[in-house]
C-alpha cells in the first residue's frame, strides 16, 4: 500500500503535489499551532508547519539539528566558514546554522522552488543578513515543471567561493549526468581544503540484496542507475558507490569518505538514514 500511495504521488505534478500534501497534513499543523500557542521557532526564525515542508520526513528542526552535527563532526565545518546550501529548500539546515556561523557573509543557499526561496528570504535573512537565497529557475520532474537543465547548469558563484558545501536529498532527486555537473560545480567553488557534504542512495550489492520487497526498493534499473519510479526520474534515485567515487574524482575530489546508512535495511551498524559521502579537496 505504501509504494502505490508514492507511486500515485509521484504521478501527481509539482504544485498539486505540494497542496495535497498540504491538505492532507492540516490536522497536524493545526495540533502543531494549537500545542506550542502559535508557529514554533528557532533562534527567532519561525519554523515551517509539517503540511508546508514539500522535502524530506520526519521532524523538521530535528533533522537540521542532526545535520548541524554532521558538518561540525564527519565535516569539521567551523564557525568562521563560509558555506554553501545546493538544494536549500525551507531552511531545514540553514536555521539552526544561524547560532553557529559567524560571518557576515556565512551562507549561500540556492533552490528550485521559488516559494521556497521567497519564504527563507523573509523569514531568515530578515533577521540574519548573512545568511542569502538564491532562485535558480532549473527543471526537476518532482519539484519543478519548467526550467533550465541541471545538468548544464553553472553555479551563480566564484571559483573558490566557500569552505564548506552540503546537498542533503539533492542528489537522490538527480540522474547520472546531472549530479556529475553539479559535483564538478561544487569543487570549482571550493577553495583549498575544502569539504562536501552529500546524502545519496548508494545500491551496492548488500544494499540491493537487503532492499528487494521494501519501502525504499529500487524496481527500475537502467543503464547502471536505479530509479524508484520509471515515470518521474526525480522521484528517487540510487547509484553504485563506486561509480560515485568516480564522477567524484573526475570532478577533481581528492579525499571520498562513505557513511552507509540505513534506507535499504542492509545489517550491522549505520549511519543515518540516507548514505552520506565526504568530499575532500587538498590543502
Amino acid at each position: 500500500m505504501k509504494k502505490f500511495l508514492r507511486s500515485t504521488f509521484y504521478r501527481l505534478g509539482p504544485r498539486t503535489r505540494r497542496a495535497v500534501r498540504r491538505a492532507v497534513v492540516l490536522p497536524v499543523d493545526l495540533w502543531t499551532l494549537l500545542r506550542h500557542g502559535g508557529r514554533p521557532r528557532y533562534a527567532g526564525i519561525p519554523l515551517p508547519l509539517p503540511g508546508e515542508v514539500f522535502t524530506g520526513g520526519g521532524d523538521f528542526l530535528a533533522n537540521g539539528l542532526l545535520f548541524k552535527a554532521h558538518f561540525t563532526g564527519l565535516g569539521g565545518l567551523k564557525p568562521d566558514e563560509r558555506v554553501l546550501d545546493i538544494g536549500s529548500g525551507l531552511g531545514r539546515m540553514a536555521i539552526p546554522l544561524t547560532d553557529y556561523l559567524t560571518r557576515t557573509d556565512a551562507y549561500e543557499g540556492f533552490d528550485v522552488v521559488r516559494e521556497a526561496v521567497d519564504l527563507c528570504t523573509r523569514r531568515i535573512t530578515s533577521r540574519y543578513p548573512g545568511f542569502r537565497f538564491t532562485w535558480v529557475p532549473l527543471h526537476n520532474d518532482l519539484y519543478t515543471a519548467q526550467g533550465e537543465r541541471a545538468a548544464e547548469f553553472t553555479f551563480p558563484y566564484a571559483d573558490a567561493d566557500f569552505d564548506f558545501a552540503w546537498a542533503t536529498s539533492v542528489f537522490t532527486h538527480m540522474d547520472r549526468d546531472e549530479v556529475a555537473r553539479y559535483l564538478a560545480e561544487t569543487r570549482r567553488v571550493m577553495r583549498p581544503g575544502g569539504r562536501f557534504l552529500a546524502t545519496f542512495f548508494l545500491m551496492d550489492d548488500e544494499a540491493q540484496r537487503a532492499s528487494q520487497g521494501g519501502a525504499y526498493g529500487f524496481p527500475v534499473e537502467r543503464d547502471g542507475v536505479w530509479y524508484m519510479d520509471p515515470n518521474v526520474v526525480g522521484a528517487n534515485v540510487a547509484f553504485r558507490p563506486e561509480e560515485v567515487e568516480s564522477m567524484a574524482r573526475a570532478a577533481g575530489w581528492e579525499g571520498v569518505e562513505i557513511h552507509y546508512g540505513r534506507w535499504s535495511g542492509r545489517r550491522g551498524p549505520t549511519f543515518d538514514f540516507q548514505d552520506v559521502v565526504v568530499l575532500r579537496t587538498s590543502n
